[in-house]
């Protein structure tokens, strides 16, 4: 299989632009607090300014958590304005887990752009992302709803780091060993904790009862489950142009995701020979003979039934709540964009 030409990435959803909007004043103040060299660092990575800090309009976070934040206040019914710190919050935390997710795995290339660390020196991008966890904490402990909003943040993040630490422990066993349902639990916690943080956020910022964004948030969960499965697909065969990151990353790496766990474990007669492949020293020499296989496996389309799947559930998860109509299908949008990169049409 040939890697797609590049393309554009298609157009943002509106509910993406609007939360963008909901959240930049609270992400500039943020940011305005921090010491100058980490603000410009901060700055680059969220697509504000170039290396030398001159601002520019460059790809930034697709702000999913942010609109979730905002879309579970609007469900309370009341003013969503309330919540506007919590989206401040979970995008500072998101940017956070990235700019240390790219050190930790040696990424060089993010948003089309060399990453933090590659840009600033490894040293700096740690501190900056520190720096964002520090400022999310402040900024909800500065809301009238902290008690709350503070360990609800704060139990999302760790559910997302106890995942995020669990993940190279799947690379350092067989793939044949790897327990699948182990590894989707991973999955959710790395694509749908904060997601679901944010569900849950936007409600009690709102001042209604935490359990009242529950169901929001297993919805939440389960397209962040289907998000990862995604993204263990593009970072195999993804558009350079969507993903912003080169071609088989993560075989280069030899990481056992999901296309090559379902792979190795699918009994068919040539795993033998997959596994032989992954195990070669110089992974360079055979990215697309593996990715072929992998394929041919079942691997990839494994994974993508998993992505349906969970993306299916997200969707029927969310049809358990009663919101006004225009609000479920934000939600039944934003959910879908999460996990398929595609706006839904307009409506007609």
């Amino acid at each position: 299989m040939t890697t797609p030409p590049a393309v554009s990435p298609p157009p943002l959803p509106e509910i993406i632009h609007h939360a963008r909007g909901f959240a930049r004043p609270g992400l500039e103040e943020a940011l305005g607090r921090l010491q100058p060299d980490l603000a410009r660092i901060c700055g680059y990575y969220f697509g504000w300014n170039d290396v030398d800090g001159t601002p520019t309009q460059q790809r930034g976070s697709r702000s999913l958590q942010a609109a979730m934040v905002m879309l579970a206040a609007q469900a309370t019914g009341e003013d969503p304005a309330q919540a506007a710190p919590g989206a401040v919050a979970v995008e500072l935390a998101h940017n956070f887990s990235l700019l240390h997710d790219d050190i930790a795995d040696g990424d060089e290339v993010r948003r089309d752009r060399p990453t933090a660390w590659v840009a600033y020196g490894t040293g700096p991008a740690l501190v900056a992302g520190d720096a964002l966890l520090n400022e999310a904490v402040r900024v909800l402990a500065a809301t009238p709803r902290a008690t709350t909003a503070v360990p609800v943040f704060t139990d999302g993040v760790a559910h997302m780091i106890h995942a995020w630490s669990s993940e190279p422990c799947f690379d350092r066993i067989p793939a044949q060993d790897v327990i699948l349902d182990a590894y989707l639990d991973c999955c959710r916690g790395k694509g749908g904790a904060l997601l679901g943080t944010g569900a849950v956020l936007g409600t009690v910022l709102c001042g209604k009862p935490a359990h009242e964004g529950e169901t929001l948030r297993r919805a939440a969960h389960h397209a962040g489950t289907a998000w990862q499965a995604v993204n263990d697909l593009e970072n195999i065969w993804g558009n350079t142009a969507l993903v912003g990151k080169p071609g088989f990353q993560d075989l280069r790496r030899r990481k056992h995701t999901l296309p090559v766990i379902t792979a190795v474990q699918s009994g068919h007669p040539r795993a033998r020979e997959l596994q032989k492949l992954l195990a070669r020293p110089e992974p360079d020499d055979d990215l697309q003979a593996i990715a072929d296989l992998l394929e041919e496996l079942g691997g990839k389309s494994a994974t993508e039934d998993i992505a349906r799947t969970h993306l299916a559930q997200a969707l029927k998860t969310l049809d358990e709540i009663t919101l006004p109509t225009a609000v479920h299908d934000d939600l039944a949008e934003l959910l879908q964009f999460t996990v398929t990169r595609r706006p839904r049409r307009p409506r007609t």
